[in-house]
């Protein structure tokens, strides 16, 4: 049995309690109050905030608020430790501001999937879709559930979904008696004949007013900042292979640089501001390409990157020499036709 909860915190959290409810009140004189309370509190999540461990290369924080449809009205995400480093990112109205704290920069950026994928995600997710689901897993003897009612007034109720065929696996959610919404929820795997950790969820708040400053990112003032939304960044891949655009974008990179033309340089690099172009690369001098490599994937196949082998001709301080750069291409995100160089050259 596999937790669902990653693909949608929030929604997991209902659909949990949708669990809760079919336990508690069926085989009652009311078994349709269960259904309502469950759409009910659907309709009435406004807020939550959730932790995840662990964290991983993944999602470690979130918060999430919604309009009266359910529709997420603004995402916070935090992710401690991914291919380009610790990253915050707040998401509202179709765009995506993308702090970068290794690199010290902050990206806003075209994000329409948010919205566009969110009916997928409450089809999979409606409660009542899952409710109907529990019931036809526990006839057919697929699940087993265990509810332990609350030691005391200030204790959650304990709910033990467990799968019964192969290769195993058990959820406890962790209930506020009072709510009926989740604390939290946790995730084993049957390794042998011990249940192991895989994943916890906290659910630290529910419909309160967000702090004022939850939805706003406050990097650094020396920060770099680049709207990607107010311009038309890379290169067009037009009819190329991935191999022919990387090299083209790379081309045209050390182009731009070497005739001076630090706008067209930045806009190639993901839309670098041109003073931070000519800043980044100081007193050095392009003057003229000598090799440009057959690209190669990069080592992290997580990144997508084609790393492109350069040589350059280049001057400092009067003197000249052969430097190698080995740029880092892709399509820029959200946009397949518009190759970048991203993580340095």
């Amino acid at each position: 049995m596999r937790s669902n909860v990653s693909k949608l915190a929030a929604a997991a959290a209902v659909i949990a309690v949708a669990v809760v409810s079919f336990v508690v009140f069926h085989g009652s004189a009311q078994p349709a109050y269960a259904i309502e309370q469950t759409l009910e509190a659907n309709r009435a999540l406004t807020y939550v905030h959730i932790r995840i461990e662990p964290a991983g290369q993944g999602l470690a924080e979130a918060w999430a608020q919604f309009d009266d449809e359910g529709k997420p009205l603004r995402l916070r995400m935090e992710f401690p430790n991914t291919e380009d480093g610790p990253k915050s990112v707040v998401w509202q109205g179709n765009k995506a501001e993308v702090w970068f704290k290794a690199k010290n920069s902050d990206v806003i950026m075209a994000e329409p999937r948010i919205l566009a994928r969110f009916p997928e995600m409450l089809e999979v997710f409606d409660p009542r879709v899952r409710t109907e689901a529990i019931y036809k897993a526990q006839a057919a003897g697929a699940v087993t559930i265990e509810v332990k009612p609350p030691a005391d007034a200030q204790s959650p109720i304990t709910l033990i979904a467990t799968a019964t065929s192969s290769p195993g696996g058990r959820e406890i959610y962790q209930i506020n008696p009072v709510t009926k919404l989740v604390q939290q929820a946790e995730r084993y795997e049957l390794q042998g004949e011990e249940y192991r950790f895989v994943s916890r969820f906290e659910y630290l708040e529910y419909n309160e007013e967000p702090a004022p400053d939850v939805f706003t990112l406050n990097p650094p003032a020396d920060v770099m900042r680049i709207d990607q939304t107010m311009q038309v960044i890379g290169v067009a891949r037009g009819d190329l292979s991935d191999n022919e655009i990387a090299v083209k974008v790379a081309r045209e990179f050390f182009e731009a640089m070497i005739a001076g033309d630090y706008a067209k340089a930045g806009q190639i690099a993901g839309g670098i501001p041109a003073e931070k172009m000519k800043e980044g690369f100081g007193e050095l001098k392009f003057k003229r390409i000598v090799s440009i490599g057959t690209p190669t994937p990069h080592p992290d196949p997580r990144t997508h990157f084609l790393r492109v082998p350069c040589e350059v001709e280049v001057e400092a301080d009067g003197v000249r020499q052969t430097k190698a750069f080995t740029p880092n291409i892709r399509h820029a995100y959200n946009q397949p036709d518009r190759w970048v160089i991203g993580g340095g050259i």
